[in-house]
């Protein structure tokens, strides 16, 4: 059990977003085909792991269900968990909308991961900026653990978080420019790494991701007016094909993307 010593961060994500947040819609086949396309994170995650639909995946903390409904719609048999009632409900909501444009394989269930039982394996388990608001190792290796058993043998774990070694944290932290006022650790591709091959976790690929956008909101005029735009496109089209060191390129990048390989 999880020693309730700990900071919680699956009660402070309830109290956060119970009541409002994570709202999406599907209200035309416009909205439909913009649901569907694949931004870059999941299109790099893909051609990784090369699973083809209708392969099985489970997601944790699946907020509005923004990533079950986009893989959905792309053939994929997804399932989340949340520990929010109301976060879920408005996933529902969500999913059902999307549905009644293009029939898709989704569900969605309020669950602690720490409680979770299933008797369910999947091609994948993945998260998107949950893993890291869980402040101690033990946590987060209990979470580890889980998603481990709930992945099929072949089968994958990916983590998407923020890059606690960006060069602008402080003032990303101090702004609140991550999002919710949760507390998180500072993830490098390492640190990342490091509790992957803990728990068995082979083929695994670390990678910087999405350059330069928090420049927008840097202090100096001539950083956020004059070269932002140019450093944001040019740096995401070119900072993946430099042969930059991990750390050099980990202090340019708002996110991390670590993926892993369960073999048995």
């Amino acid at each position: 059990m999880m020693n309730t010593n700990y900071y919680d961060a699956s009660e402070a994500w309830k109290q956060e977003l119970d009541h409002e947040g994570y709202e999406h819609h599907c209200y035309s086949a416009e909205d439909l085909r913009k649901i569907k396309r694949l931004g870059r994170v999941w299109q790099k995650i893909l051609q990784i792991t090369q699973l083809p639909s209708p392969a099985r995946l489970f997601e944790l903390g699946c907020g509005g269900g923004i990533h079950l409904s986009k893989l959905a719609l792309n053939g994929f048999e997804v399932h989340g968990i949340d520990v929010s009632n109301g976060v879920v409900a408005r996933a529902q909501n969500y999913l059902e909308e999307v549905s009644k444009f293009q029939p898709i394989k989704a569900s969605v269930e309020v669950a602690n991961i720490f409680d979770y039982q299933s008797s369910e394996s999947y091609d994948m388990c993945f998260h998107v900026g949950v893993i890291e608001h869980f402040l101690e190792l033990s946590q987060r290796q209990q979470i580890w653990d889980k998603l481990y058993s709930l992945t099929k043998p072949n089968g994958w774990i990916v983590s998407v978080v923020p890059c606690g070694k960006h060069f602008m944290r402080k003032i990303i932290r101090d702004k609140r420019l991550g999002g919710y006022n949760i507390p998180e650790i500072d993830y490098s591709c390492a640190s990342h790494r490091k509790e992957f091959e803990h728990i068995g976790l082979t083929s695994i690929h670390t990678l910087s991701h999405n350059y330069f956008p928090f420049l927008a909101v840097h202090p100096s005029r001539l950083i956020s007016q004059i070269l932002y735009p140019l450093l944001f496109i040019g740096g995401n089209i070119l900072m993946p094909h430099i042969p930059l060191s991990e750390s050099v390129k980990e202090r340019c990048a708002a996110s991390l993307i670590v993926i892993g390989k369960k073999i048995l």
